[in-house]
């Protein structure tokens, strides 16, 4: 645009130095309208320059632009599926947090359970060395009546030491009154015979007794 406008200005300028000046002056102006229509170009090739330089740019820029529109959806893209990530993440994390809870719950009911077998477990230990004691008593005891048993067996051994002499001996006497009674039997008789001799003599005494009177 800028570029006609020049172009038109040089034909207007050519046509009002014809009008006022003469034929020498016409060269001149020629000359002026060639080094205007030279700047025009040299002013036109720098335009292009710039203006390829500036598509160039434009185009460097809607590259970068659409890089940049492709890197925030993939942010966007990427922020939704943190968005996602970060909800799940959240429901794991109650649902973590619940079993913790129900964890927490389960370890306390064992716990009291451990406290309640604990007080279960002293309290058969103490009963164990309740026994214990019991047993030492007993050991005590049994070793006294074993040694009493020991002093009674020796007293039967005794006793039946005693009782063996004592039947001997009684064997003994019975055999010495055995003897003893057949003499006494055959003593008695003896005594009965002469007792009987003795009352006959003494009767046959007295009759010749009578007899000699």
């Amino acid at each position: 645009m800028k570029l006609v406008i020049i172009f038109v200005g040089s034909i207007l300028s050519f046509w009002l130095a014809q009008s006022a000046f003469g034929d020498g002056e016409v060269k001149g102006q020629l000359d002026q309208m060639k080094t205007n229509a030279d700047n025009s170009d040299k002013n036109r090739e720098q335009y292009e320059k710039n203006q390829k330089i500036a598509d160039d740019n434009l185009k460097a820029i809607d590259e970068n632009l659409k890089a940049l529109t492709i890197q925030r959806n993939q942010i966007r893209d990427n922020v939704k599926k943190a968005d996602l990530n970060v909800a799940t993440m959240g429901r794991e994390e109650n649902q973590i947090n619940d079993l913790m809870k129900t964890e927490n719950s389960k370890i306390d009911q064992e716990k009291k359970q451990i406290a309640d077998l604990q007080a279960k477990i002293d309290k058969i230990n103490k009963n164990i060395e309740k026994r214990q004691d019991n047993n030492t008593q007993y050991s005590t005891k049994l070793a006294s009546i074993q040694k009493e048993k020991g002093e009674w067996e020796d007293q039967k051994h005794t006793a039946q030491d005693l009782e063996k002499s004592i039947d001997e001996k009684e064997k003994k006497a019975l055999a010495d009154r055995a003897d003893w009674k057949k003499k006494s039997l055959a003593y008695a008789a003896e005594v009965k015979k002469w007792k009987a001799e003795a009352e006959e003599n003494r009767v046959t005494l007295k009759k010749y007794e009578k007899l000699n009177k």
